[in-house]
């Protein structure tokens, strides 16, 4: 089954289709961006949606104090962490909010993504797996080398392996088909002129539920 979390939350609207939909996580961005929100903001939108889904906040090379303000406001229920952030620090944020912490790492850069992992393993609780943009931490629209992923799915064992990067109702029913990814991070494939686009959400949502009904129908062949 894939999970899907939708990133760049900015309205009310947007978090209450999604919560109609049943996506598994939300993603609000606290830092430098066009998906900018505040923890004042992020704080509104959820309380204005009960039971909403599971809440991720994206920073990116944040100090303790920053995650202390949103944290102290905002409900997260993970922390992702999309910049250059050691080991030693996920550790730190871990251990001081007792929250799951993902870790983002690129793809189609210099680093041997393999080794990153390993480096950064026993302190995450998964990895996400973004394009390599030289002048930006993630959301540019553009996938990497999709015959990477076995190789990254094998390299986490058993943590998460979390794909972003380019991900649209287009492509992902090779995605899910091809790749079996078990976590997917869509944020400027469900976007119009910047902002989410409640058709686009509705159709990559079905096609990921499609993938999974498919499974299921063959499961009970079996």
């Amino acid at each position: 089954m894939t999970r899907v979390k939708i990133c760049g939350i900015k309205r009310v609207e947007t978090l209450s289709l999604l919560k109609e939909l049943a996506v598994d996580y939300v993603g609000f961005v606290f830092a430098p961006s066009k998906r900018k929100v505040d923890a004042s903001t992020a704080k509104s939108i959820l309380s204005a949606v009960p039971n909403h889904p599971p809440a991720v906040g994206v920073f990116v090379n944040p100090s303790l104090a920053e995650l202390d303000e949103v944290i102290e406001q905002v409900p997260l229920a993970v922390i992702q962490l999309h910049g250059q952030e050691t080991p030693e620090y996920c550790q730190q944020v871990r251990e001081r909010f007792s929250l799951p912490v993902w870790k983002a790492l690129a793809v189609g850069g210099e680093d041997d993504a393999a080794a990153e992992i390993e480096r950064y393993a026993d302190n995450v609780d998964a990895f996400l797996f973004d394009t390599y943009d030289p002048s930006q931490a993630g959301g540019t629209g553009k996938r990497f080398s999709w015959e990477h992923i076995p190789h990254l799915q094998v390299a986490c064992k058993e943590k998460a392996c979390i794909i972003a990067g380019g991900i649209n109702a287009g492509n992902v029913s090779e995605l899910v088909n091809r790749y079996q990814a078990g976590v997917i991070d869509v944020s400027s494939g469900v976007e119009t002129d910047g902002e989410k686009d409640a058709e686009k959400i509705k159709t990559l949502v079905e096609r990921v539920k499609a993938h999974e009904g498919s499974n299921d129908n063959y499961a009970n062949r079996a």
